[in-house]
């Protein structure tokens, strides 16, 4: 009886078992093409979407060196500006000059003494005065062979000859142990001084060379004493140096090396 079901034919020729084998499987073999489908184009999104990060990834990272060149140039055109001027102390002052770097600021408490990388072996020498772009930054207060220890002009005891450009007055500019104002001492009640006035060495310490740049004043106050109560604004920033310049007395120079 299934063998005669099995040879069965309709009006067309085609065997009933033919029928039902394709009725079971033409839609199991278009449901795995449409699967097939939609995987291929999942893969083919989800390489175009690897593809898209790669692509991505790599334009960030470029953008990102980019931005860094930038910064390093910025960088590096400031240090320049900066050292032209500390190379310009050459032609200001008959001295010779030596330069070098701060490599710590953390001596002393207030920061009033710094760590320079040059001593000794580099003819450095004890008192010399020590400079920056903007102005007086201190004296080499410590000598080692290939380091120097210098005090700030900031420190307590640190006392700097000073005149008043625009008054020809001279003082004593003493540190307080603020990294940004001084007060300026012995300059008579009946000297007329105002703010902005210009602070310059005046050589007469015997330490620092006449005609460097200190600072401007910052205030000026009357007392019952003899004297002003005058704050002078350091020029340079004692709070975020960099590069220096240690002034060493050609005579001095040729001593030592004698």
């Amino acid at each position: 009886m299934l063998i005669v079901t099995l040879q069965l034919k309709d009006e067309k020729g085609t065997y009933l078992i033919e029928k039902v084998v394709a009725s079971v499987t033409l839609p199991v073999l278009e449901f795995s093409k449409r699967s097939s489908r939609m995987i291929v184009q999942t893969v083919n999104t989800y390489i175009h979407n690897v593809n898209a990060s790669k692509k991505l990834y790599k334009q960030t990272q470029e953008l990102r060196k980019l931005k860094t060149e930038r910064l390093i140039c910025l960088r590096l055109l400031d240090d320049n500006k900066r050292l032209r001027a500390l190379l310009g102390l050459k032609y200001s002052y008959n001295y010779h000059l030596i330069g070098a770097m701060v490599i710590d600021t953390s001596a002393f408490s207030g920061a009033s003494i710094i760590t320079i990388d040059k001593g000794k072996n580099s003819g450095v020498r004890e008192n010399c005065a020590v400079v920056d772009d903007r102005g007086i930054i201190g004296r080499v207060w410590k000598l080692f062979p290939n380091q120097s220890q210098v005090q700030l002009i900031s420190d307590t005891s640190s006392g700097v000859g000073v005149v008043i450009r625009e008054r020809e007055v001279g003082g004593v500019l003493k540190g307080t142990g603020d990294l940004y104002v001084g007060t300026l001492n012995y300059i008579p009640n009946d000297i007329f001084v105002k703010k902005g006035d210009t602070v310059f060495t005046s050589g007469t310490d015997g330490i620092y060379p006449p005609d460097i740049f200190v600072g401007v004043v910052e205030s000026v106050e009357k007392t019952d004493s003899f004297y002003l109560k005058i704050k002078v604004r350091y020029a340079a920033k004692l709070s975020a140096l960099k590069e220096l310049v240690v002034i060493v007395d050609k005579d001095e120079q040729g001593e030592n090396s004698d």
